[in-house]
């Protein structure tokens, strides 16, 4: 069927085809963007979660030398700092020096926590309950980003009348399931960027 319009000053009908195809290939292309950097956000994200639970790295201790705020508006705070690693069972000679940007929170000079530190020298992740809480939020958001992204590939298009004794498609049973896995993602998300809200003001 060929989707037509008039056009009202020439009397004429016009073909609408080629503005909805190019509707469609904008949004792809969108979409596909938005898909990289939230599959992106996932990965870093994923990685620094398993580096903090222990799953790989080097674990050690590290120590707050000096904190300072890097944002000058007094709105919003991006805490770096500056300190040393130490590998477990290592001395003052095996120290390295680290510094650990948006930190989220503004140490006390001296301060000593458990660590990993992953594949490169500079990437240390802090280490027990905390720290997993403090990359979990990331993940829930990134999946629950890349999980909406795939609803609106796997859902089917509306019909103008719904019929409920119908038998529900594979495509609406798999966008339904997609559809728990957003509400899940979500609510991971917003409980572990909750506790590590928490755990930044009573720090």
């Amino acid at each position: 069927m060929t989707d037509t319009r008039t056009d009202s000053r020439t009397g004429s009908r016009t073909d609408s085809r080629p503005r909805g195809l190019l509707v469609r290939v904008i949004r792809w292309i969108f979409g596909g963007i938005a898909a990289f950097v939230a599959a992106f956000w996932l990965v870093t994200a994923s990685l620094d979660l398993a580096l903090s639970a222990g799953l790989y790295g080097t674990p050690g201790t590290y120590k707050v030398g000096r904190c300072y705020d890097t944002n000058d508006s007094r709105k919003n705070s991006d805490i770096s700092c500056y300190g040393d690693f130490t590998p477990d069972g290592g001395g003052a000679d095996d120290a390295v020096a680290v510094h650990l940007e948006d930190t989220g929170h503004d140490y006390p000079d001296g301060t000593e926590f458990a660590a990993q530190e992953g594949l490169a020298t500079q990437s240390i992740q802090r280490a027990g309950v905390w720290g997993v809480m403090g990359e979990l939020w990331q993940v829930g958001f990134a999946a629950a980003a890349l999980a909406w992204l795939t609803y609106l590939v796997v859902r089917p298009p509306k019909s103008g009348k719904p019929n409920r004794s119908r038998e529900p498609s594979r495509r609406e049973k798999a966008a339904e399931r997609v559809g728990l896995g957003i509400f899940a993602c979500a609510v991971v998300g917003i409980l572990g960027w909750a506790v590590n809200l928490v755990w930044s003001i009573a720090a």
